[in-house]
């Protein structure tokens, strides 16, 4: 064993050591020790070697470790899948869609043999095809060098004067005078400098076609290489700008080696491109999360199948690429014609009553800057007036850029009014015709015809005031009022002037023609007759009425209340509809309204699958319900349900509501299986946009939610009211569309509630006195909620209590949560008074919900 000897021993004995080392204090301790002596590296299974092999190979091409081992693994030990895998997700590459071009495999490949051809011409030597469908182009960039490996100059010695050589020597190799002789007697020696290969620096560009490319027509996988100590990021960030250069020549089938090889040497390009900044993958963040992980994309929507759709995939392009994309898109569009499937789906739109008007209404756009479009349910105005203009730019193509922008009310009707159009066109959303929502798009730069929600129109505003690209903009279901959608009618009213080429199309299903007429002035009201069978009505007092039964007064059934019109409104209004289902073994007399409606619901769908009447067997169910807490109600009622529930595998149960996905959302368009029969329950947003094609029954319980202006409160609020008559009308059109089966005119506000709203503003500090937006302002137009909320949400987070304040914020938005059942007003107080402290309302309200947390949380 190893042993310290005494401390004397290891003191400085008047040495040098002290101008060498550090000497400090304290004792040398050895913790333990590792012997070497005996052991052997165990050799590597093959497996693993390969692995190992695999992983410095995705590793040299500038990609991180975690990522290499996640895509390897994910790839089934594939490199090349592997290496297409991290090479799209580390540039972002989403759009893969690829142009038709009409050629033969064969065909491409003689292509590639021909470019291949040119450049071992131009290269020689330095073009080489090391592995099938791999090529490299080794080439000096200086430029690159230097900016990576900027050494400075070394200073050589400065030789000696050298002594003259001896003549004697250098004849014969010998000297009579030896070592006396006063000249030099040295052999020149040529040093090797054996290092001289490190000093030379190398760039080698690597171009990769997967198995069965299309390529001229699609980019291939460009990775740049070198010798020169290079960050690896940093040679990614290079390939991006490269592989955008390979992608905008293969739109035209151009081969793009050359000219990627060209860019790599235009200095003033690449290095312009290195001062933008890119993200690339964090080393600790995944490839895939979790929740988008889908290994088989057939049971998706279409836009989801084509992959995320969280980004824009649109560039911005000059006036030349966009004249040049134009023109691609018509000759794209004019072979697409002469295919027999554009044949049939044509021949279908041809059947819809807005294809009789298309003559009309191009007519009307192209002579009035502003028209309106009014439609019966089921004409096809939303899919069809937009592919109208689209078709009519195509065939009278005059060298003029088209951009057509159609807002919708939610989020569902853009991407579902986008999928439509785009299946007529023969093509996936994100091509020609693509959607735009909140946190999600689907748009590129060949994007013509854009649908979005009205938020989204508004937020582009305000980065482009005058929308100088768009020509068209479609404004459908113009009469579901909002504040977002009269905001956007007074600003395209002031834009008009300024831009009299832009073309303003509103359409509805229902609208007061004259008041927009009046608005906008003497404008066009082009009206198109709707295409719906005809729909039976049926009420439950209609029930009662052809049994011909009388309830008298006094009979035993009959159910005694004072105050009869003050129960029903108190109850109606209160919103208590979340309720379970009564147990059957009570009679109606004994049930609430509440429990009357659970009962009767359940039993009206019974009816109709299972009742003895001459309707349709099959087909959607339709069932309209005021709000979420309904919906869920009636949906945990259902699924458990003896007939409806899952066990019997005979129905799907689907929610519809805007909290949705859009994922879940279009659900509701999926065709069941056979056999199988939806039930959808909605909220009112199925009655205009969303279009559910084998809809033939509906069951309206004759209640929504409607924004109110509670002016007790100075804020907005949604209450449960009844239906209109204009929303029944809707409701009742959803049944008839492939086989028998409160509104407001845009007036101006009444004076005091703009004086009000001024006021509330500069009070909250949201604006100044010259009616401008301040700091303050600027972030709350930025939130989707009240200002005096939105106001309290920013200090809850300035002074470090975002929950408590969340928490209040929510509680302002909705109703009181303090409920008062009916004649237990005191008792309600009372319980309300033991949460009270600091004589706030608002701590009174954060104490209660805290306390329900917990409550809950027990159960």
């Amino acid at each position: 064993e190893f042993k310290l000897n005494s401390i004397a021993d290891y003191k400085d004995t008047n040495s040098n050591v002290l101008k060498k080392y550090w000497v400090g204090q304290g004792s040398l301790v050895v913790r333990g020790g590792c012997d070497y002596s005996q052991s052997k590296d165990a050799p590597l299974e093959e497996e693993e070697r390969l692995k190992l092999f695999a992983l410095m190979r995705l590793q040299s091409y500038g990609f991180h470790e975690n990522h290499c081992i996640e895509a390897f693994k994910y790839c089934n030990n594939s490199i090349e899948d592997a290496l297409y895998l991290l090479y799209s997700k580390y540039l972002k590459i989403e759009d893969k869609s690829m142009v038709e071009h009409g050629l033969t495999q064969s065909e491409l490949l003689d292509m590639r043999a021909d470019e291949k051809s040119s450049l071992e011409s131009i290269y020689e030597t330095q073009f080489k095809e090391k592995v099938e469908d791999v090529w490299t182009v080794s080439m000096k960039v200086e430029y690159l060098f230097n900016l990576f490996h900027n050494k400075k100059p070394t200073r050589k010695p400065v030789p000696k004067k050298a002594k003259e050589k001896c003549k004697n020597f250098l004849k014969g190799g010998t000297c009579r005078f030896g070592s006396k002789c006063r000249f030099s007697h040295e052999v020149d020696v040529v040093e090797n400098d054996d290092n001289a290969h490190l000093e030379q620096h190398c760039f080698e560009l690597e171009f990769r076609f997967q198995k069965s490319s299309n390529y001229p027509y699609e980019p291939p996988m460009i990775f740049l290489k070198s010798n020169v100590c290079m960050p690896p990021l940093m040679s990614l960030h290079i390939c991006k700008r490269l592989h955008q250069e390979a992608q905008y020549l293969a739109l035209d089938g151009i081969p793009c080696v050359y000219g990627v090889t060209e860019l790599l040497n235009n200095e003033d390009i690449i290095k312009e491109h290195l001062k933008t900044d890119v993200e690339f993958l964090h080393p600790k963040q995944k490839l895939f999360s979790s929740e988008i992980i889908v290994k088989s994309f057939k049971s998706r929507p279409t836009h989801y199948r084509k992959g995320a759709t969280s980004k824009d995939n649109k560039r911005r392009l000059t006036i030349d690429e966009i004249a040049k994309e134009d023109e691609r898109i018509i000759r794209d569009f004019s072979e697409k014609k002469l295919s027999s499937k554009y044949g049939e789906m044509l021949g279908a739109r041809k059947k819809l009553p807005a294809w009789t008007l298309r003559n009309d209404i191009l007519n009307f756009i192209q002579q009035s800057q502003v028209v309106v479009i009014s439609g019966e349910t089921g004409c096809g105005k939303s899919t069809q007036v937009p592919q109208f203009i689209l078709d009519d730019w195509i065939s009278n193509y005059n060298q003029k850029h088209l951009e057509i922008v159609c807002t919708q009310p939610r989020r569902i009707s853009a991407i579902g009014v986008a999928e439509r159009v785009a299946n007529e066109r023969l093509e996936n959303a994100g091509s020609t015709v693509g959607y735009q929502i909140r946190l999600e798009s689907k748009v590129s730069s060949r994007t013509r015809l854009t649908f979005c929600t009205t938020g989204i129109l508004l937020r582009r505003l305000e980065s482009e005031p005058t929308l100088p690209n768009v020509t068209h903009i479609i404004v459908d279901e113009v009469h579901e009022r909002s504040d977002e959608s009269d905001f956007l009618l007074l600003i395209l009213k002031d834009l008009l002037p300024l831009r009299s080429d832009l073309k303003v199309i509103l359409m509805s299903a229902t609208l007061n023609a004259v008041l927009f007429s009046e608005y906008f002035g003497d404008i066009p009201v082009i009206n198109i007759p709707g295409r719906t069978f005809p729909v039976e009505q049926y009420y439950l007092e209609d029930i009662l009425e052809a049994t011909g039964y009388i309830l008298e007064d006094g009979s035993e059934y009959c159910r005694k209340m004072k105050n009869d019109s003050e129960y029903i409104d108190a109850v109606m209004a209160g919103n208590e509809l979340t309720v379970i289902k009564p147990r059957d073994n009570i009679r109606d007399e004994n049930l609430t309204v509440q429990q009357m409606m659970a009962r009767y619901e359940e039993t009206i769908l019974m009816w109709i699958v299972n009742g003895s009447h001459d309707y349709p067997k099959s087909g959607t169910i339709l069932v309209f319900l005021p709000g979420i807490g309904e919906i869920t109600s009636l949906y945990d009622q259902l699924v458990v349900h003896e007939e409806f529930g899952r066990r019997r595998r005979k129905y799907i149960v689907l929610p519809l509501h805007s909290s949705l996905t859009s994922e879940e959302q279009a659900a509701i368009f999926s065709k069941p299986k056979n056999g199988e029969r939806k039930i959808v329950i909605s909220t009112n947003l199925a009655e205009t946009s969303v279009t559910i094609d084998d809809c033939v029954f509906v069951i309206d319980s004759g209640k929504m939610k409607e924004k109110h202006f509670d002016s007790n409160r100075n804020m907005e609020s949604l209450e449960t009211v009844w239906v209109t008559q204009a929303n029944g009308l809707q409701r009742k059109g959803r049944a008839g569309r492939v086989m028998p089966g409160v509104w407001s005119f845009i007036e101006p506000p009444i004076p005091e509630n703009i004086t009000s709203a001024i006021g509330r503003l500069q009070s909250v500090g949201a604006i100044d006195k010259a009616d401008n937006l301040t700091p303050l302002g600027h972030h709350l137009a930025s939130l989707p909620v009240d200002v005096r909320i939105g106001k309290l949400m920013l200090y809850g987070a300035m002074f470090g209590c975002v929950d408590a304040a969340l928490t209040i914020a929510a509680c302002l938005s909705h109703k009181n949560p303090f409920v008062s059942p009916f004649g237990k007003r005191d008792e309600a107080h009372k319980k309300k008074m033991t949460f009270s402290a600091h004589f706030s309302d608002h701590i009174t309200v954060l104490i209660a919900y805290k306390v329900s947390i917990v409550t809950y949380s027990e159960i």
